[in-house]
């Protein structure tokens, strides 16, 4: 339907009926915004197990271990967007670089 029939259909304006299309489309588009950040969350989670593992080999010697370490760290960078420019943005900072270690922060305080 278009704006126009949904705003008669409803007795309310066109721009009542724009208005609301609109706040359920943002209203979605941070619902994917969060979950996504939930997903990312989870994977972080995921990588500091597997790094923490793999530190263990190689404080044992097993030297190979450092591959993977490098592959996690590859990841995580990938993951929280480090690897994208490296130019630092209007602010002088490089990305949300400040407040990913903050959060990193937080998660190896809650450990």
């Amino acid at each position: 339907m278009s704006i126009r029939a949904i705003a008669g259909k409803l007795g309310v304006s066109k721009s009542q009926v724009q208005r609301d299309i609109e706040k359920e489309l943002q209203a979605a588009a941070e619902g994917r915004k969060k979950i996504a950040g939930l997903i990312i969350d989870l994977e972080l989670a995921k990588l500091d197990a597997l790094e923490k593992k793999a530190w263990e080999h190689i404080t044992d010697g097993e030297l190979s271990a450092i591959d993977r370490v490098l592959r996690s760290m590859e990841r995580r960078a990938k993951l929280l967007g480090l690897d994208k420019t490296g130019e630092a943005d209007d602010t002088g900072s490089f990305g949300d670089l400040v407040a990913v270690l903050e959060q990193m922060r937080e998660a190896q305080r809650g450990d």
